[in-house]
């Protein structure tokens, strides 16, 4: 079975996680191609500047750190690479995460078990492929024992996404230099750079790696704005009308 491209991020430094994640791909059937991780924390400050773009991301985000930077740069650098070899899609990983026994089927690049067979190149489309809260009941699309669905509310995470190239294309041409952390995906679709989809059950899970990520304790938090009279009158209608008649819970599935 042919399969599309499955990037791994992965610190050069980080070789016992390379080691257990080759061990686990291997066990799923799967060959790896790994990506180096741009490892922010190491950057000199003029190094730095050159691809972040501290003021956008003042009134955008809020203050990001230097694992968050690089872990966007390393995300973005995979779509450069997508871009220059011309990959349709694509599966990206990071290196603690567990994997669904059907995964490999996912990847399959001429079964309809395969997310390549949904979605074309030209279509600017993320799949997310760890768990979201919620979907939207109508829409979904069967994929073997699975479904693809609109996420409803927050998606985060870059632990485990499918891609296309389309997407890459937009995604290298809007977030650099960097501005925005690399998972949050609304903040992209909102933006009209892709459209966001989510697979369920869940076939990516974090594992217990991910308890001692390389960016968590640097990570900063995220400035809230103050809501607005229009956002409470939608978190009313989302609240009673959407949740309750348009979207179901999503389950959690984690082996």
């Amino acid at each position: 079975m042919s399969q599309i491209i499955c990037f791994v991020v992965n610190l050069a430094t980080a070789t016992k996680r390379r080691e257990a994640m080759q061990a686990l791909l291997t066990q799923h059937r799967i060959v790896p191609t790994w990506f180096d991780a741009v490892d922010g924390r190491v950057m000199s400050e003029e190094e730095l500047a050159k691809h972040f773009n501290a003021a956008r991301a003042q009134v955008a985000y809020g203050p990001m750190a230097r694992a968050e930077i690089g872990t966007t740069l390393s995300h973005i650098g995979i779509y450069r690479k997508m871009i220059e070899q011309n990959i349709p899609c694509a599966m990206v990983l990071e290196d603690d995460v567990l994997l669904a026994d059907d995964f490999d089927q996912l990847l399959s690049a001429d079964s309809k078990e395969g997310l390549a067979s949904v979605f074309s190149p030209d279509q600017a489309v993320m799949v997310q492929m760890t768990h979201v809260e919620r979907g939207f009941k109508s829409g979904a699309i069967k994929i073997g024992h699975r479904e693809i669905v609109r996420p409803h509310g927050g998606v985060w995470l870059t632990s485990g996404y499918f891609i296309t190239l389309a997407a890459a294309k937009r995604m290298v041409d809007a977030l650099y230099p960097v501005w925005m952390v690399a998972d949050h995906w609304r903040v992209f679709e909102r933006a009209g750079l892709l459209t966001l989809y989510a697979l369920t059950p869940n076939a990516v899970w974090e594992s217990p790696l991910s308890l001692v990520s390389d960016i968590s304790p640097e990570r900063k938090a995220r400035r809230r704005d103050a809501k607005t009279i229009g956002d409470r009158v939608y978190r009313l209608w989302d609240t009673t009308f959407v949740r309750k008649f348009l979207v179901k819970d999503l389950p959690r599935f984690s082996g």
